[in-house]
Order: structure tokens, then sequence, then C-alpha cells
């Protein structure tokens, strides 16, 4: 397969681009080893949510997420919310806004062919890699170490904080299976209460008012919420059916080391996007305190690794009912 990896640039930022016939990706090292852009070249679409101006809006470590340039995807690692550890021999440490990771300056290669990028804790002893290749010309697919660099187990939460655009027919699919949502937040809207449970796909919210949560509303509903699937999916995959383009994203990982989904529909609600994000996690409310309450916890053991991996599969045509390991559309 004619793959090609080569130095480019993103804004004032310098990034690396592995590119297939289908696809062209640009990742950028020292910002998180971050996916800038995903660029599906048959249709001539950027699948990942750009903000404008030519300068990259950067922040220091333990900095505030939101503030920055908040685009495209990052890997959230080891939370998501601002929280302190409460697990021996770390207890009282901070975890950082979204994780330590998106900040950082990362290592990074060319490893048999494929991109690989590398960085160490700061707060905590570990090391986080990552390794990028195409597995098809429309399959991009990312794996993952995690090493405990120490002896003591460490409860963590790791996610792809992915900002999709979306337009007004698009769809989201989740896995034969599903029942049930978990609400989190939500901002011009009511959701009713932190917690609070829904049916999936359809539910009737407090004003009474019926839901379709596949079905994504328009920009001028201004609202933005989030939910988690309720406890693991049946089935490791999600994705959109863009139904004017004729086309679809799918995301596909191995539901045992990935078994919780996050999503967040943004519907002109929050900072004028129009966006989905859709984050693959493997602990969930955003914080390992509270999933490890919940029972929906990830643990690295000491001195040992936990290992993932991520497709991204972008594909002409909507038809497709479930996705495989591999990132297969199936139909």
């Amino acid at each position: 397969m004619d793959t090609k990896i080569y130095t480019s640039r993103y804004k004032n930022q310098t990034a690396v681009t592995i590119e297939s016939k289908k696809i062209r990706a640009q990742f950028l090292p020292a910002i998180g080893a971050k996916l800038a852009s995903l660029f599906y070249k048959p249709i001539n679409y950027e699948l990942l949510v750009q903000r404008p101006g030519k300068k990259y809006l950067l922040q220091p470590f333990d900095g505030d997420y939101v503030a920055g340039e908040c685009s495209g995807m990052d890997d959230m690692f080891p939370t998501i919310d601002v929280c302190y550890c409460d697990q021996h021999p770390w207890a009282g440490i901070k975890m950082a806004d979204h994780g330590e990771v998106w900040s950082l300056n990362w290592d990074q290669g060319v490893d048999d062919g494929r991109l690989h990028f590398g960085v160490n804790g700061v707060r905590f002893p570990y090391r986080l890699e990552k390794w990028v290749s195409f597995t098809s010309p429309e399959i991009l697919h990312i794996d993952y170490q995690l090493t405990n660099l120490s002896a003591f187990d460490f409860d963590f939460l790791w996610a792809a904080h992915v900002m999709i655009n979306i337009e007004a027919d698009t769809e989201l699919v989740l896995p034969i299976g599903v029942s049930g949502i978990v609400h989190i937040f939500c901002l011009g809207g009511d959701f009713g209460k932190y917690g609070d449970e829904y049916s999936w796909p359809e539910a009737t919210l407090p004003d009474g008012s019926l839901i379709d949560f596949r079905k994504l509303r328009p920009k001028s509903t201004r609202q933005a919420y989030k939910y988690y699937v309720k406890d693991q999916l049946p089935a490791g995959w999600c994705g959109l059916k863009y139904k004017a383009r004729d086309f679809s994203l799918a995301f596909s990982f191995p539901a045992e080391q990935i078994p919780y989904l996050g999503v967040l529909p943004n519907e002109g609600g929050w900072q004028d996007l129009y966006n989905i994000f859709l984050e693959p996690c493997t602990a969930t409310f955003d914080r390992p305190d509270v999933a490890r309450y919940r029972k929906e916890i990830s643990t690295v053991k000491g001195k040992s690794t936990y290992q993932w991996h991520m497709n991204i599969t972008l594909a002409e045509g909507i038809g497709y009912t479930g996705v495989g390991e591999n990132g297969t559309l199936e139909e």
C-alpha cells in the first residue's frame, strides 16, 4: 500500500503527515501528538473541527484546555475533569484539566513504516506511546501502549477526545444492544440532573419533548449536552452517517480494553460550533475516582502495560450496520 510520511506545517506549528490514497492525517508532535486534521480526499472534506487564525492557541502544562485551540482529536489521560488522585501512593496529587498529555511534547519518529509517538508522565510514573499506520487506504489505525513505571497499580481514564464536524443530516450509529444513556451535563436545554438515565435511541425529556439521540438537531437548537452509553458497549464501535454526502465515519476498538463511550452533541450551544464529540474510553464519568465508584474504571498493574488500538474508517456509502474490530464496515 502506498503510504507517505512527511514533515509539514499546521498553522505556525511543525507537523507530521501520514497519507494514503484516500486519507491525509496531520499530527502535532510538540502539542500532545494531537491529530489536528483528518481529511478525506475523495469528497474533499475535513472531518475534524478547525479553529480560525494563523497561530495555534497554545496552553502550558496544567493549563485550561478550552482556552487553547480546542479542536481536532486529543488523547485525554489520566483524566478529563480536574480532580485530585485518591490512590496510594499519589493521594492528593492534582490531575490536570483534560489530563497531562495533550499539552506535552511527545517524542516522534518512524518505526517499521509507522509513525511513532511517545511521552512520559509528569506527576505520575508512566509512559504512553502510539503507533499510527494505514491498514487500508480508508482505515487509519492507531496502536496504543501504556506502561506503568511504578510498582503500584494505577487507576486511569483514557479517552479519544474527537471533535467531529457534522451537517444537518448527520446520524449517530451505535451497536445493536445499546438501550440506555446516562446524562452528564447540558448547556441551553433541560436534560435533567447529573446521572439521570434515558432510553436509547428515543426518550422523553423533562419538558415533555421527544428526542431521537441518533438524529443530530440543527445548529439553531443552541444546545450542547453530554452522556455516556449506559454500561459497557455491546461491541467496540461507533459511527456517523453523512446522508447528503453518502459518506460514513466509524471508530472501532477492542471492547475488552475500551468498553465505554462518551458522546457530546454540540448543536450550536457551545462556542457557536456545530460538531459532535465521540469519546471511546477506558473509564466513565470524566474522572477516575467517580469511575471507580461506579465500578467502571481501568487499571494498569504495577510494572505492567495496558494495550489497545483504535481504527478510524472513512468510506463512501451509508449502508453499514456494524463495524469489525479491524475497521471494516459491515452491511
